[in-house]
Formats: C-alpha cells, sequence, structure tokens
C-alpha cells in the first residue's frame, strides 16, 4: 500500500469537482500530486490547492496515465467513456454521476453505511459510484432504521435547489432572477420552466409516469440498503432556492418503535446529526445544512393511521455532503481498508 498518492479530478472546474478539490485541500488525505482536468471549454483555469495554483488541463487521450485514483464529477455521457478507460489503466475512479449507479457489478457507496461493498476491489472492480444526493440523505435516516426495526416502506418527496443542475442550472436561476427584477425577458434552457420564483413537480426527464430521477433515487436506495423488494416511491420537485436539497419522508417500519427510540437511532448514526426540538423552533432549513459535514434531520413525529411509520424531515447539502463530501469518505475508506 502506497503512503501517498497522484490523484485527478475530472470537472475540476465545475461545482462538485471544486468541493472535491477542497476537501482534498484539507490535508487528511494522502495526495502525492493532483492533476485537475475539464472540457476543452473549461481549461485553463488556475485552482488552488495547498497554497499551490494548479493548471485545469483539458482531458487528453491519455489524461489517466500514471494516475492512482480518480474523481469524476461530469455529465454521465462523459464520465462513462472516461472512467472506463481509467479502469482499465488500473487507475480506481470513484463517479458521482448516475453513469455506473445501478450497474450490477459495480459497488454503489455511502461511505458511512455501507463500506464493505468496497470489498469488490479486491476483485478486480475498478469503478466505485457514489449515490445521488437525495439517495444518500434518504439511506443515512433509513438504513440504521431497517436494520434496528425493519424497513416496511418509505414515501418521501425531495425538494431540489438550482445547484443540482450544475453551474448552468445555478447561473440560469440567477439570471432569471436578476432579470425577472429588471422587468427583463429571459429564458429557460437547463430547466423545463422557469425557475426563479417557482415550483414546479420534474426533476430530469420524464419516464412513463415518473422521472428518470425519481426512478433511480427508488432504485439506489434499494441497492444500498440491499433490499431488492422494498416498497419506495420518491417525488422530486424543483424550487426556488439556489443550494441544498431538502426531503420530506415517512416510514413505515415492521416493529412498533417510540419516537425517541427514532431519535436514538438517528443520533448514533455517523454522517446524520438531530435538529428536532420543535417547542424551541429547531429543526433543519436549507440554511443550516449549506457548508456542513452532515445531513441534518428533524421534525421527528409518529404518522397517524400507521403503526409504526414515521415522519421526519432532511437537510442536506447537495454539492458537500450529497457528494464531494462522500466520493473523498469512499476515497479515505479504501485506503484504510488496503484496497489501494
Amino acid at each position: 500500500m502506497k503512503k501517498s498518492y497522484v490523484v485527478g479530478v475530472v470537472g475540476a472546474s465545475g461545482l462538485v469537482g471544486g468541493e472535491v478539490v477542497q476537501f482534498l485541500a484539507r490535508g487528511n488525505f494522502p495526495v502525492k500530486e493532483l492533476r485537475l482536468f475539464a472540457g476543452m471549454e473549461d481549461a485553463g483555469e488556475r485552482i488552488e490547492f495547498q497554497g499551490d495554483e494548479i493548471l485545469v488541463q483539458p482531458i487528453s487521450a491519455d489524461y489517466y496515465k500514471d494516475l492512482d485514483l480518480v474523481f469524476f464529477a461530469t455529465h454521465p455521457l462523459v464520465s462513462r467513456d472516461l472512467a472506463e478507460e481509467a479502469a482499465k489503466a488500473k487507475a480506481l475512479v470513484i463517479d458521482a454521476g448516475r453513469a455506473f449507479r445501478l450497474d450490477q457489478r459495480v459497488p454503489l457507496v455511502v461511505a458511512e453505511l455501507n463500506p464493505q461493498a468496497l470489498k469488490a476491489v479486491k476483485d478486480g472492480a475498478r469503478i466505485i459510484a457514489s449515490p445521488g444526493p437525495a439517495a444518500i440523505g434518504l439511506a443515512l435516516a433509513l438504513k440504521p432504521l431497517a436494520d434496528k426495526f425493519g424497513l416496511k416502506r418509505a414515501i418521501a418527496t425531495a425538494l431540489y435547489g438550482s445547484t443540482t443542475g450544475g453551474r448552468l442550472g445555478f447561473e440560469e436561476h440567477q439570471a432569471q432572477t436578476v432579470a425577472i427584477f429588471n422587468s427583463q425577458d429571459f429564458e429557460a434552457a437547463k430547466f423545463p420552466r422557469q425557475a426563479a420564483f417557482n415550483v414546479f413537480p420534474q426533476v430530469g426527464p420524464f419516464v412513463a409516469d415518473a422521472t428518470r430521477e425519481e426512478l433511480d433515487i427508488e432504485q439506489e436506495l434499494r441497492k444500498i440498503l440491499s433490499a431488492p423488494g422494498l416498497s419506495v416511491s420518491v417525488t422530486c420537485a424543483q424550487v426556488p432556492v439556489f443550494a441544498g436539497l431538502s426531503i420530506s419522508c415517512c416510514a413505515e417500519l415492521e416493529q412498533p418503535a417510540e419516537v425517541e427510540a427514532v431519535r436514538k437511532i438517528f443520533r448514533s448514526q455517523p454522517g446524520l446529526m438531530v435538529m428536532d426540538e420543535p417547542a424551541k423552533e429547531v429543526y433543519p432549513d436549507v440554511l443550516s445544512c449549506l457548508e456542513t459535514d452532515h445531513a441534518l434531520i428533524g421534525r421527528i413525529r409518529k404518522a397517524p393511521g400507521l403503526n409504526a411509520g414515521f415522519h421526519f424531515w432532511i437537510a442536506l447539502d447537495n454539492l458537500r455532503k450529497g457528494s464531494a463530501l462522500n466520493m473523498t469518505g469512499i476515497a479515505q475508506s479504501v485506503i484504510e481498508q488496503g484496497l489501494l
């Protein structure tokens, strides 16, 4: 096992890629050399890393040469081809997109929940997928409940800020907001409807009566929880905030439980932080979750009409906890397990 590693970040100029670089710069990860990559239109930027400025290079045919580990924070169509090339060259790939999440040959990992899935690396797996932010937030709450009480079903509504559409989503929302305040015309390109001052129940394209994002979350949860028969239903909506992801969930357990027992389970789960004092109006919101290393959970209460049903509210930073932090957490676990 090496003491330090040559690390690459593909998509370093994007929002998630930039967060990955920040986490690597904390100094906890043994980086021997950091190489940053982006498409031709985004290359040329210089990004600070531990006192130095690193040039973001355009992706070349042999970009993966000598890399031990490479993080992908790019469009799925880009990462699929480029990640497989890196994996064939024996680099270990951690991908933030949806390209590999539901591939049964690829481990789908939430760092605090199922690091044992990384043992597939011993058997030759060179690509590891990080779930979508909503799946990460829900899994952090549902997995400990399932382990303790059993989980019968879950119904959730996920509210997406515009940075879930990447930098283009953020910029479109920002431009629409400015245009509206100045009585100017504007266009909707990244999102199917006006993002500013609007709420609409569509994230991603529709596949029959559900969106692809909704179907992905449901299938990712089943894979993470190793529960292929789990009854789970998710609705995703775009809301007019720039960042953050909020989730309302109702979970029905197989065994009865008291609210305080559920709170105790959540408090003991790494990656979750309980904010649940309704008498003092203490609960998660978007502003409180931004730039934090935990998913926040609160409004924990029994669901009327269900013998063992509970409502709760989750808020997390989709770029940080929902993406970059999980990716670097996976990498740290890989090293701790002696797999790199």
